[in-house]
């Protein structure tokens, strides 16, 4: 009797987190942590199962879709290249790369603008009094790298150890420190969703590598972007021919950002991106709500290659609402692509005022 209440007393004493299975229980404690918000973390060492564990985990990455109701989470997908990338290029004895100083500043901020490295000799590489000694190097985020913080410029100081050959971050400069917690809390783009909607629940497919699209600068790895293959990231837009350039350094459809409202006059813009070797798509338009529908014929469309992310294209187009005379009200936006035998459905709701 008394060792059974010893066991008793033993198993209340244990974290929850402690009593999950292997495949959920350092979820937390992973790359994912550079991620979480304050209150997640809490919420996390609240979790008591394997089933509270997956439906926080969906949840988690359903807010954080920059295209809620489609099957692809592009934030998701470019977590894991920027997982791989510094598993593979910027661990140290002992430590993945995901795990280290460097491994963090990536997974969050993405890849810097510049990367300079100077020897712990070289002119002009001495550091600022307090600061730790060793060959460096200077990450720096510019331009829209860094606005995209609220940031006009983002520096982070990484020294290695000349003994063990340990990188950290020098903490004498904290600049990205404001810039991480800023990027965590952008990251989330539905604050209001509180339970995983059934287009999240559904485990994604792993990259394999002719998913994993890279685009190198000449300094540094510039962005690392896992693309399924297929049709994915469809957005409504007030002007779609404003977008950037394909051709540009810019991908447009990461430029973009989906409008839910449009005026009875306005012209209805949808883009959407595509990952593939065709160069034009078969698209099926429809617009259906309570005050009427639309049909548009299938038309064969050409693929804008975005030169950013190679291996991808975006279709765009605009409808003008006032030529169709649509009554005030709410609407589905529905598209039907062909690619070959390949079929793909994405739908969008809106208003009209």
């Amino acid at each position: 009797m008394t060792g059974a209440l010893l066991l008793v007393a033993v198993l209340l004493t244990l974290p929850l987190e402690a009593q999950l299975s292997p495949k959920f229980a350092d979820w937390a404690r992973g790359p994912v942590r550079w991620l979480m918000t304050r209150d997640e973390q809490k919420t996390w060492k609240t979790i008591a199962n394997d089933a509270e564990a997956q439906e926080f985990i969906d949840l988690f990455w359903a807010r954080r879709d920059p295209t809620p109701g489609t099957y692809v989470n592009q934030f998701r997908l470019d977590f894991e290249a920027r997982v791989k990338y510094a598993d593979e290029h910027l661990g140290h004895t002992g430590s993945a790369g995901s795990n280290t100083d460097r491994g963090h500043a990536l997974i969050v901020l993405g890849f810097p603008t510049n990367a300079d490295r100077f020897d712990k000799s070289a002119p002009g590489s001495k550091p600022i009094q307090g600061s730790m000694t060793g060959e460096r190097e200077v990450w720096t985020w510019e331009k829209d790298d860094a606005r995209k913080f609220d940031r006009p410029r983002i520096e982070a100081v990484f020294v290695r150890d000349p003994v063990n050959g340990v990188v950290q971050r020098d903490t004498a400069r904290n600049n990205i420190m404001s810039a991480f917690a800023n990027a965590v809390e952008k990251a989330i783009v539905d604050r209001r969703m509180t339970v995983a909607p059934e287009w999240a629940r559904s485990e994604p497919e792993p990259a394999t590598s002719s998913q994993i699209v890279l685009a190198r600068s000449a300094i540094f790895p510039k962005e690392t972007k896992a693309v399924a293959r297929g049709v994915h990231s469809l957005l409504l837009v007030k002007n779609a021919a404003a977008l950037p350039d394909p051709q540009g350094g810019t991908d447009p459809i990461a430029a973009a950002h989906n409008a839910d409202t449009f005026g009875k006059t306005d012209d209805l813009g949808y883009v959407f991106e595509y990952c593939g070797p065709s160069e034009s798509l078969l698209v099926a338009i429809s617009i259906t709500g309570a005050n009427g529908n639309m049909v548009a014929p299938a038309e064969e469309e050409p693929i804008e290659a975005i030169k950013a992310v190679p291996g991808c294209g975006i279709i765009r187009a605009s409808i003008p609402l006032g030529d169709m005379q649509v009554a005030p009200g709410s609407y589905t936006f529905n598209v039907n692509l062909r690619d070959g035998s390949q079929s793909y459905n994405l739908s969008r709701d809106f208003k009209i005022e």
